[in-house]
């Protein structure tokens, strides 16, 4: 069988494309499967923004260290078979080929049982414990989809650690409307008698957490009450991160991974690989080693000199946030500023606008719609654009909006690709298909 074609087939959301929130399915389709998901020893991490980077260097230090790892993340960038690894490697397609025919008669069982569908995301989850199970890795970085609470993830009873990076306001049709309400959500990863550590900062927030952590008898750990100091003094060519616990000096790191905010990504990470420290050690120099070669594509990716071009991932309003504030905090490295642009419509645009127009930012933009099913019209993202009185050019794909970014860029300026995966993943096949390859970077 075709497993992409079987997998792209699913619904976003399971039966009649709505919606369904709850575990019932994913627990029959495992346990139709002989339950692949237990005795996997499992850090589980659920947050807004910040999951993904966080899991990726949780992965690599421990990959570092000896350890056979495992990561399930999403979404993925260049190909399916990425959101599935073992020890940095994605799922071989043929091994896919076999575990999803599989996965697929449980799915059908499962409808034919009780009348429901399995949900795209449900489907893969299954794929990856499946696949997990076969090759027996010692630590499995896991990360959540869409809150928590009642993620397909979150079938996993006995994790290692829960980590929850930061929460802010998305989703909220799914998760609620204030930040409250959405760390419930989140909050639900913690198990009883367990451990949580969380670089939340919003009291509110915290105090759900910390209220559900000590109903569940499970240890708290929150990073704001550790740490004198987390810093970034990187710029948008390299980053060194400044952590001091209470207590103790000062630490540095060089990190591959671009933008401030990963610094409170790593010392979540570095705070996990302490707690953990009994089961799984892990001593200093592999830590350096594997802060300074992360690959995690797509976010605050550098991927060209002159002009200097990085896509982000960053596709809701405290993600833009970030990058924008790096962006703004190293204008003395570049002139002018160029935004390939194109976001899904289910994201607050008007609010993501905003953020360029706080930090003082005026790039030139170039729209259009990705090819996800969900991107916004391209219509209704210039009327946005235009009523923010920014300027732009419409294109009729992204491989002509990011062309003609970089025909229009001087090699002093700076050529950004944000709004959504999609967004990121076309105009870099652009860049480097068209414009970098035998450039002076290869």
């Amino acid at each position: 069988m075709d497993p992409f074609k079987y997998i792209n087939s699913l619904s976003m959301f399971g039966t009649e494309a709505g919606y369904k929130p709850g575990l019932e399915r994913i627990r029959k389709l495992l346990k139709y499967l002989g339950n692949p998901q237990r005795d996997l020893d499992v850090i589980h991490i659920a947050g807004t923004n910040g999951k993904g980077s966080t899991a990726a260097i949780l992965e690599r230090i421990y990959r570092e260290a000896g350890y056979k790892t495992a990561l399930y993340s999403s979404p993925h960038f260049f190909h399916f078979n990425e959101r599935i690894k073992i020890n940095g490697r994605s799922c071989s397609t043929y091994e896919l080929e076999e575990i999803t025919a599989e996965v697929k008669l449980a799915a059908e069982k499962l409808k034919e049982q009780t009348g429901v569908e399995a949900s795209f995301f449900e489907i893969v989850t299954v794929i990856a414990f499946k696949y997990f199970k076969q090759h027996d890795p010692e630590i499995v970085i896991l990360e959540t989809g869409l809150g928590g609470r009642l993620d397909a993830t979150n079938i996993v009873k006995k994790p290692l650690l829960s980590l929850i990076t930061n929460i802010s306001l998305e989703h909220r049709e799914f998760l609620g409307d204030t930040i409250a309400e959405i760390a419930t959500e989140k909050a639900g990863i913690i198990k009883e008698n367990s451990k949580v550590i969380t670089a939340v900062e919003q009291i509110e927030a915290l105090s759900v957490i910390q209220n559900k952590a000590q109903a569940k008898n499970s240890k708290f750990i929150a990073l704001s009450k550790e740490y004198d100091l987390i810093k970034s003094s990187g710029n948008l060519r390299d980053n060194i991160i400044h952590l001091k616990r209470k207590e103790q000096s000062i630490a540095e790191y060089r990190l591959s991974l671009l933008g401030e905010h990963q610094a409170v990504n790593t010392a979540l990470a570095l705070r996990s690989v302490e707690e953990l420290s009994d089961s799984y050690q892990v001593n200093k120099n592999e830590i350096r080693r594997a802060l300074a070669d992360i690959y995690w594509p797509g976010r605050m990716e550098k991927i060209y000199e002159n002009p200097l071009i990085i896509l982000d991932g960053a596709h809701n309003p405290a993600a833009f946030r970030e990058l924008l504030k790096n962006i703004n905090n190293s204008k003395s490295e570049y002139k002018d500023l160029h935004f390939v642009f194109s976001v899904l419509k289910d994201k607050d645009l008007a609010a993501i606008l905003t953020e360029f127009i706080n930090y003082n930012l005026s790039p030139k933009f170039y729209l259009a719609e990705n090819n996800s099913f969900r991107t916004i019209k391209i219509e209704d993202l210039a009327v946005q654009v235009k009523s923010k009185k920014f300027e732009y050019q419409i294109y009729n794909n992204l491989s002509d909006a990011s062309l003609a970014a970089f025909e229009n860029a001087d090699k002093a300026d700076l050529i950004v690709a944000a709004g959504s995966f999609n967004t990121v993943f076309e105009a870099g096949v652009e860049f480097m298909s068209n414009n970098i390859r035998g450039g002076e970077n290869e």
